[in-house]
Formats: structure tokens, C-alpha cells, sequence
């Protein structure tokens, strides 16, 4: 007949439940963004996602810029023929070969995926440019009294809130200041009989800004849900309910990733099994549900001994845990495995029913990565150890190869 039950770890914090998303929307006055880092991701993932409709819309762009080009040409001649000595005409080719070299380089960085930090800021740059020119051109006609179209502006500015990798207030930012600058130019630049004409193109490019940001701004926000709900379904997907972890399939993942990492950079890994000693005795002496807190607790004291990112604990099924120490000798694993070993005895829970010791202890087989096996190969070894490691005795960590036997 069993003891009485009790609860041996009510003095514990309760155990981590289902992790946090890291989603929590900042207040902000757009009603946009997250907390900066899920921020972060959301932005490498938006410009990764609209990579190809960025290329569509960079080569369309260079496409018209050529066009526009080929039309100032034609018109070189009328433009010599007024002022053949015209710093206006001079200024207007050097911003149409200087915009036309960035979209170029811009189209370049996209095709060859080399989305560099300062990726948006080279867009940005894009599309300013592309508006203050306009601007410019169109002005500089105006006074020469050549045709221009100033429907054009008004295309430039739905042109800046299409899906380039911006977020909603880049491109609001780079639509005002088109605008504006449109605005001040031409009251710089135009006869005061050509003001009022200016004026109500001026209304109209504010009036494309408003509809065009509105617009934007509801596909944004579409968008980040859509965001968000799938790294939340990918989080409940990867993660272990009960302890807040990752799941085997998440941590089978990593380490594959991980792996592949290490072989680039020659960086030494360290895989572990961990095991949680006569944990089919507890269950049975306390219960499931103590059972069940306990597990949660150690994952916690796993968990606070790793260094994200790159390292990780996932819970394998039961009562064994996987852990990934990346850029670890076997030497240092062999001390940071101690140390979680440590931080689970220091948790004091209580267990009457083992055999080796009065409170729960773990049993830990590890072996080093050698450059080229396989992750189940990996697996292997360590478990290897691990069953070793149980044999010797248990509340200890064991290195397979050869590698030292740590006393718990």
C-alpha cells in the first residue's frame, strides 16, 4: 500500500504554462507594432514575403523610368534651343541618371536577396527620388512651356504605399514628403500664373496621400494578424504545453539548423539527454498532477542555464529532455551540464520513494558533435551515454567517447 499523498513542492512557484507569445501590441499612435524584438521578426519576415511583388514593382518602375528618359530626349533639342547653357536641364539629367542608378541597384539587391539591414533605407531613397524628380522635371516643362503630365505625381504616390518591404509609416513618411516638397517647389519655381493651377495639384497629392495611407494602413494591419497568428500557431506547434518548451518536433528542428550552422563555422556542439531519476516512482507516490509540476519546474531550471539562441532544451516525451549546447567543448559542456544538474537538486523537491536520493536527481548522457553525423546519429550516442550513465549508478552526467563521468 502506497504512503499517504502529499504535495512535495507547494512551496515551488507554479509551473510555466503555455509560453508567451511575445506578441503584445506596443501602444502606438498608428495602431501598429509589436514589442521590439517580435517587431524585428515581423519586418524580416514582410520583406522576405514580398520579395517577389518588390522585384515586380522595381523592374515595372525601371521600365517607366527608361520611358521617361527616352521622352526627355525627344525633347533635349526644344529644351537647348531655349537655354543652351540651362543649369535646370543640366540638374534635371543628373537626377534622372542618379535615380536611375539607384532603382538599378536597388533592383540588384532584391534579385540577389541581399536584404541588408539597410535595405529599406535604400527604398526609401528610391521613391523619394523618383518623386523630388518629377517634381523637378515637371515644373522645369511647365515654365518652358512644354507638355507634362502631373498625373504622374499622383501615380508616384499610390506607387509608394504598394507592398516594397516599407512598413505603413516608411511610406507615409516618403508620400508627405513627396507632397510637400511637390508643393514648395512649385511655389519656388512656377509664374504666379501658374499658382493656382499648382494649388489644386497640390490638394490632389495630399488627397492621393490620405486615401492611399488609409488603404495601407488596413492591409498592414491585416497583415500583422495574419503575422501573428501564424507565429502563435507555430509556437503552440513547436512547444510542449505542460512545460513551456520546446516539443520534440521543435527541438528536433533546431538542431538540425543548428547542426547544419555548425558545420559552416566549425563551431563544436554538445547534445544531451536528459532523464529525471525514478520518475515512474514519483508518479506513483505523489501523483500525476505533482508529477506534471515537477517536470515544469525542472524545465525551468534547464531552461535558465542556456544561452539563447542557439542553445536549447526540448522535452522529448515523458521524463527526458534534449539539450543543444552550441559552440561547447565537451569540456565545458561537462561543467554546464553540472551546473543544470545543480540548479534541479537545488530545487529541493522532494522524493521519498527514490532509491538514490531524498530529493529529485537526473541522469544526463551527452556526446560531442563530430562535423558530419547526422542528428539521429547524435541522438544515438547520447542516449548511449545516458543509459551508461543510469548503469554507473544515475544523479550524474556521462560523455560518451571516452569523455569523463561527472558525480552528481
Amino acid at each position: 500500500m502506497h504512503a499517504p499523498r502529499h504535495d512535495p513542492i507547494s512551496r515551488h512557484a507554479e509551473p510555466a504554462g503555455e509560453p508567451p507569445s511575445g506578441g503584445a501590441v506596443t501602444r502606438r499612435f498608428d495602431g501598429l507594432g509589436f514589442e521590439p524584438v517580435l517587431e524585428r521578426e515581423y519586418r524580416q519576415h514582410m520583406r522576405a514575403d514580398q520579395r517577389r511583388s518588390t522585384l515586380v514593382c522595381l523592374i515595372t518602375a525601371l521600365g517607366i523610368w527608361l520611358t521617361f528618359i527616352g521622352l526627355d530626349l525627344t525633347r533635349l533639342d526644344n529644351l537647348i534651343a531655349i537655354d543652351s547653357r540651362d543649369v535646370f536641364v543640366e540638374l534635371a539629367i543628373a537626377l534622372r541618371l542618379g535615380t536611375l542608378a539607384v532603382i538599378l541597384r536597388l533592383v540588384w539587391v532584391v534579385r540577389c536577396n541581399r536584404q541588408a539591414p539597410a535595405y529599406h533605407h535604400l527604398t526609401m531613397l528610391a521613391l523619394a527620388l523618383i518623386g523630388v524628380t518629377c517634381a523637378f522635371i515637371a515644373n522645369m516643362y511647365k515654365l518652358r512651356g512644354l507638355p507634362q503630365a502631373d498625373i504622374a505625381q499622383l501615380v508616384i504616390i499610390a506607387a509608394v504605399f504598394l507592398p516594397v518591404g516599407l512598413t505603413f509609416l516608411q511610406s507615409l513618411g516618403i508620400a508627405l514628403l513627396i507632397a510637400v516638397f511637390t508643393t514648395v517647389l512649385g511655389l519656388l519655381m512656377l509664374e504666379p500664373a501658374q499658382l493656382a493651377e499648382h494649388g489644386r495639384l497640390s490638394i490632389l497629392l495630399f488627397f492621393a496621400v490620405f486615401v492611399s495611407a488609409v488603404g495601407a494602413w488596413l492591409r498592414e494591419r491585416a497583415e500583422r494578424d495574419q503575422f501573428l497568428l501564424r507565429r502563435m500557431l507555430h509556437s503552440r506547434a513547436m512547444s510542449d504545453a505542460l512545460t513551456g518548451v520546446a516539443n520534440r518536433r521543435g527541438f528536433e528542428e533546431h538542431v538540425v539548423m543548428a547542426l547544419l550552422q555548425a558545420r559552416r563555422e566549425r563551431a563544436p556542439v554538445v547534445f544531451a539527454v536528459l532523464d529525471v531519476d525514478h520518475f515512474k516512482r514519483y508518479n506513483d507516490r505523489y501523483g500525476h498532477q505533482a508529477g506534471d509540476v515537477a517536470l515544469a519546474l525542472i524545465a525551468r531550471a534547464i531552461d535558465s542555464k542556456l544561452r539563447p539562441p542557439m542553445d536549447m532544451v526540448g522535452r522529448l516525451g515523458g521524463e527526458e529532455f534534449g539539450l543543444l549546447l552550441y559552440d561547447t567543448t565537451p569540456e565545458k559542456a561537462q561543467e554546464r551540464l553540472g551546473r543544470v544538474a545543480q540548479a534541479i537538486a537545488e530545487l529541493r523537491i522532494e522524493h521519498a520513494a527514490s532509491p538514490t536520493a531524498q530529493y529529485i536527481t537526473v541522469s544526463m548522457g551527452a556526446a560531442a558533435f563530430d562535423g558530419q553525423e547526422t542528428a539521429i546519429d547524435l541522438y544515438r550516442r547520447a542516449d548511449a551515454a545516458l543509459y551508461a550513465g543510469k548503469a554507473s549508478g544515475r544523479n550524474r552526467v556521462e560523455l560518451g567517447e571516452g569523455g569523463e563521468r561527472l558525480a552528481g
